[in-house]
C-alpha cells in the first residue's frame, strides 16, 4: 500500500478485506513500513522466508543517480516473526512498537557522506580496495569494473567483502542495514558503500565513518514496556464488548 503522506506512529493504517488477505505461512511475516524522498510511504505485509523471527529490521539509504546528479533517502523499518496457526502476528500494533523503540538517523547526519558518492568520470578500478574474507565475494575485473563495492558486516566478527565487480553502475549509494533480535538483544549491522572515485573510496575507514555517524538506535526496554501499553486498550475493548454481550444475553432471557 503507498500513500501520498509521511506516516508516523498516530496515522498508520490498518489493511482491509480489499487490501490484503490471509495466507498460512510455513516460514516468517513480517510488516514493513517505508518513508521514501518524495514524501509519500509505503506499508506491505508479506510473508518472507528470508527474515529472522522475533526482529526489527532498520534500513538507512542514500543513493545518487550517476547520469542526473540526484540523490535521493529512503528509509524503512520492518517487524519481522513466527505466526500462531491462528493469530497473524504481523500487525500494526507490532509494527507500531517497532517504530516508538527506533530512532533513525537525520537527513544532515546523512548527507555529510554525499561527497563519498558524488558521480565522477575519474575512476581506476585497480585502485578500489580489494579484500574479503566472505564465503562468496565476486571477483574484481579491471576491464569492466565501473564502481568500486564494500559490503561489512558486524555482528560477533566482522566480515568484509570489498570489490570492483564488473557491470554499469547506474547508481551510487550507501546503506545502512541493522537486525534487531529481540529474544536475545543483540545487533547485526551491514553497511553497504558503492562509490565511484579514483581511489579507494570504499575503503574500511569511509565505512567505520557511516557506521559511527549513521547508527540507529533501537530501545529494546522501550519495545517491551510499550507492548503492555499499547495491547491494554484493546484487550480492554475486547472485555467491555465481552460484558455488553453477556448483559445483553441476560436481558434478552
Amino acid at each position: 500500500m503507498v500513500f501520498n503522506y509521511s506516516i508516523t506512529f498516530d496515522n498508520i493504517p490498518s489493511p482491509t478485506r480489499d487490501d490484503c488477505e490471509l495466507v498460512t505461512a510455513e516460514n516468517g511475516c513480517s510488516v514493513r513500513v517505508g518513508w521514501l524522498n518524495d514524501g509519500t510511504s509505503e506499508v506491505y505485509y508479506d510473508a518472507d522466508p528470508d527474515l529472522p523471527f522475533d526482529s526489527v529490521v532498520a534500513k538507512t539509504e542514500r543513493k545518487v543517480t550517476t547520469w542526473s546528479g540526484e540523490y535521493v533517502t529512503n528509509r524503512f523499518i520492518a517487524y519481522n516473526c513466527k505466526p500462531s496457526n491462528t493469530t497473524p502476528c504481523n500487525t500494526v500494533d507490532n509494527l507500531k512498537l517497532a517504530i516508538i523503540s527506533t530512532v533513525l538517523p537525520t537527513d544532515e547526519q546523512i548527507q555529510k557522506f554525499d561527497s563519498l558518492i558524488v558521480p565522477t568520470t575519474e575512476f581506476y578500478g585497480g585502485l578500489c580496495l580489494q579484500v574479503s574474507n566472505m564465503t562468496y565475494c565476486p571477483n574484481t575485473n579491471i576491464l569492466s569494473c565501473q564502481q568500486c563495492i564494500s559490503i561489512i558486516q558486524y555482528s560477533e566478527q566482522t566480515d568484509i567483502c570489498a570489490m570492483c565487480p564488473p557491470g554499469k553502475a547506474v547508481t551510487n549509494f550507501f546503506d545502512y542495514y541493522t537486525t534487531y533480535f529481540l529474544n536475545n538483544q543483540t545487533q547485526l549491522d551491514r553497511i553497504t558503500l558503492a562509490c565511484r572515485k579514483y581511489g579507494p573510496c570504499n575503503s574500511i575507514e569511509n565505512i567505520g565513518r557511516i557506521k559511527n555517524t549513521l547508527i540507529t538506535k533501537f530501545d529494546f526496554d522501550k519495545f517491551f514496556r510499550s507492548t503492555t501499553s499499547i495491547t491494554k486498550p484493546t484487550m480492554i475493548i475486547f472485555f467491555m464488548m465481552l460484558t455488553i454481550g453477556l448483559l445483553y444475553a441476560d436481558y434478552v432471557q
